[in-house]
């Protein structure tokens, strides 16, 4: 930091949240700066060890401005950039926030959530007034239930108390923080904040609001502020095969454990002391309408077995069958549908790999006939399509890409497949089983099953592993020009055609041209059987239609996906790497500077033309207005949530209009919460802010879940199993998936100005993929390079 006197020279200072904190910190780990004349004769702090004092403390400043300022408002207690700003001197302190708290959302965050309407030009202004409508009579309509009205009431004491802490805490403003001086006290609790039964003093919330705030009213900002248009739409899709045998395998075990449980005691998930247990299987749920694979045919066989256990005691002579009368009809059949769907699931040869390999399925058509059943994934299982998954298709496409131009790059292809697959169910295999610690997981292990039944939900109600780290997309390595030429010199000794035949000057002399452009280039002849080989399906409806629109889209526009659950992430990254598109994947537990540098990058280069992020790090204060298309792959519960991910496009500095997609997979669990949710008033809205199971009608949706109906001509042909891609993808020669650099994926990352990531050594494995510590990632070589 410049000295005091060198700051004094400046009008303006600009300077991030976190700086500031640590510019006023005691125990700041930043150095004095030397100001000695003759550093040869320096005798100043700099080199004393004398601790850290900011130039900041030195001056008097007559405006402190703080953008996104409802981050220093916090709940009950003083966050580290209030004690910073209370120690400099401040004549003035301003605050600049469209969202003061969590629950005053401005109106363009409401109205963004919502469909668009066709014909309808004037959508937004039609709704402002209705929605204005509704805030105002937030909490107060004493018909609502009282359970409702008390939840909307405790939200807005919460962000009262949350406004009062800026102006107590940041704005300093009298008489409410008299009371940091003893003086006077005037309580912002007993004039502001309604009491429980939502009373307040008469009009003391208007007047000092009045005194305090500067807005914009909303037709000046229209007046000024003219945005591109906004479509947002919800994509309805026919969930596919797998798509209904993940959904079906939790009401599976919804359905085993209401029937077995008998619906009593704690045996029972929906018993109160089983709440945080069955939320994460709600939560496992959403995310399986993408894909889930962390059911284990251990699980669907004991669901099963208990299932014919607790039937069998009651269909027997004696007491069990004076209990056959107390189950009803409907449990009695909503049981054996549940057997039957288990044993449907179990004789799924393509299920049951995936499960154990923990692959999202891709199908592969006219893959070369010699070594397909080396990469299979469902070996033995006749067909002419390939399953198998996206990592192995890597190592693949990685071997093709290596012999394009030899004059038969499929030459070795099947031992390579033998190898892979070989190493990926050793690996699986090498797994530790389940230990008894994990027994804990289940519902009833201590009653037998002729009281009440025990069904498994382990894996159901567990947080997932994630399936990779890697949140950067990677070059493939592919021949440079010099190994190119030495392969196909000796290529010409060694064959009987002429030079010219295996190597095509043309051709290689625009292949080798591709690496710098955004096309792919075909390098094989079209009578070639590798120039056939196509990507044409997958086992999610959600990752198909993706793949279809991003195709289509990623050339002319970027495009900014949602997601819940870091494996939806993966799962997408990694079909991605095999189209050749680049990536970023904004997690939450990327550090703040790579952060930065993804959005940085995404904003303003061309590199990388996909962002996914997760939902809930679209933060406040984001900008992506590079992205002018918006996915959601999964509802989201929260239409706020919602709203602030839509914004972080739909903004200032958007020059395309935003189209934004929702999918949702037809008549399942998700497609009846989106319209629930769309239903559902702003006071439904805070009490079930944090579950869905918070909301009556929706926890009763759930326990009253019905099994997916599957369709016959599904049930053995693996063509109607599959996802279809409107446009299959060719698999080989897609020279342009080498643009990145294959060394260091963080080459093409724009950094902060004088930042930059910690120096690191990386070292390439085998495989061609590194991790921040140089080694290989113990889980599966999908995606192991860490952050």
């Amino acid at each position: 930091m410049p000295s005091a006197r060198e700051l004094q020279l400046y009008d303006i200072i600009l300077m991030t949240k976190a700086r500031l904190e640590e510019e006023m910190s005691s125990t700041s780990s930043l150095k004095n700066c030397c100001i000695c004349t003759e550093t040869v004769r320096c005798y100043c702090s700099a080199h004393n060890n004398v601790p850290y004092s900011s130039s900041l403390a030195n001056l008097h400043f007559l405006r402190i401005i703080v953008d996104e300022g409802h981050d220093f408002s916090s709940f009950g207690r003083k966050n580290n950039a209030v004690f910073a700003l209370q120690k400099l001197h401040v004549d003035r302190r301003w605050i600049v926030s469209g969202t003061p708290s969590s629950g005053l959302l401005g109106i363009e965050a409401s109205t963004a959530t919502l469909e668009t309407l066709s014909g309808v030009s004037d959508r937004d202004s039609l709704l402002v007034k209705e929605i204005l409508e509704s805030r105002r009579s937030h909490g107060a309509d004493l018909r609502l239930e009282p359970s409702v009205r008390k939840s909307a009431l405790l939200q807005e004491r919460k962000d009262l108390e949350k406004l009062g802490s800026i102006v107590v805490d940041f704005l300093d403003l009298r008489p409410w923080a008299n009371g940091k001086g003893g003086n006077d006290v005037a309580s912002w609790k007993q004039y502001i904040i309604p009491n429980e039964h939502g009373q307040r003093k008469p009009q003391s919330l208007r007047k000092v609001l009045e005194t305090l705030v500067i807005r914009h009213r909303i037709e000046d900002v229209e007046k000024d502020i003219k945005l591109p248009t906004l479509h947002n739409r919800t994509v309805y899709l026919e969930p596919r095969w797998h798509d209904k045998l993940s959904l079906n395998l939790f009401i599976i075990n919804l359905a085993v454990n209401a029937v077995t449980s008998e619906r009593v005691d704690q045996d029972y998930m929906f018993h109160p002391k089983n709440r945080a247990s069955l939320n994460q299987l709600i939560t496992n749920l959403r995310y399986s309408g993408f894909y889930w694979t962390a059911f284990t045919k251990e699980e669907v066989s004991k669901s099963i077995e208990v299932s014919r256990k607790y039937l069998e005691d009651r269909s027997t002579s004696g007491p069990g069958k004076e209990r056959l009368g107390n189950l009803q009809e409907g449990d009695f059949n909503y049981l054996r549908r549940a057997i039957h769907m288990g044993e449907t699931v179990l004789d799924c040869p393509s299920w049951r790999a995936f499960s154990t390999a923990h692959e999202l399925g891709l199908y592969i058509d006219d893959f070369p006939k010699d070594a397909q059943e080396a990469w299979s994934l469902t070996k033995g299982t006749p067909g002419e399509v390939l399953i198998t998954g996206a990592p192995q298709m890597s190592k693949a496409q990685t071997f093709i890409d290596t012999h394009l131009y030899a004059s038969d790059p499929a030459s070795g292809l099947d031992v390579l497949g033998k190898t892979t697959m070989d190493k990926l169910w050793q690996g699986v295999q090498a797994k530790p089983s389940k230990t008894k610690k994990d027994d804990k997981h289940t519902v009833s292990p201590q009653h037998s099953p002729q009281k009440r039944g025990s069904a498994p939900v382990s894996t159901s109600i567990q947080k997932p592993p994630t399936m990779g780290k890697r949140t950067i997309s990677r070059a493939k390595p592919s021949s440079s020009r010099r190994k190119i030429l030495s392969q196909a010199t000796q290529e010409s000794r060694t064959s009987d055609q002429p030079a010219i035949q295996s190597v095509q000057p043309q051709r290689l002399k625009s292949a080798l041209k591709s690496s710098s452009t955004t096309h792919a280039v075909q390098p094989f002849e079209p009578s070639s059987s590798l120039s056939k080989t196509r990507l044409s399906g997958t086992a999610s409806a959600k990752l198909s239609y993706l793949l279809d629109r991003i195709t289509v889209l990623h050339e002319s526009e970027k495009i900014l996906i949602f997601y819940e659950g870091d494996n939806i992430a993966f799962y997408i990254a990694q079909t991605l790497e095999l189209l050749g598109i680049q990536f970023l994947i904004y997690t939450g537990s990327l550090s703040a500077l790579r952060k930065s540098a993804y959005i940085t990058t995404f904003n303003t280069t061309e590199t990388f033309r996909i962002l996914l992020m997760d939902v809930h790090q679209a933060a406040h204060g984001l900008h992506i207005a590079a992205a002018s298309r918006v996915f959601f792959v999964n509802p989201v519960w929260q239409p706020t949530v919602e709203a602030q991910a839509i914004k972080r496009a739909h903004r200032i500095g958007q020059k395309r209009p935003v189209y934004v997609e929702t999918l949702v997979l037809k008549d399942t669990l998700e497609d009846q919460m989106l319209r629930r949710r769309k239903n559902m008033s702003a006071q439904e809205h805070h009490k079930a802010a944090k579950s869905l199971l918070d909301d009556d009608v929706m926890e009763q949706v759930i326990k009253d879940a019905d099994f997916i109906p599957l369709l016959p001509e599904e049930i053995k042909n693996v063509q109607n199993q599959m996802a279809p891609l409107q446009n299959p993808q060719n698999l080989f020669g897609r020279l342009n998936a080498g643009v990145a650099d294959f060394h260091d994926p963080d080459k093409d990352l724009v950094f902060p100005e004088g930042m930059q990531l910690p120096s690191r050594k990386r070292k390439v494995g085998e495989n061609g993929v590194i991790d921040s510590n140089g080694s290989l990632s113990s889980k599966q070589v999908k995606v192991t390079f860490g952050i």
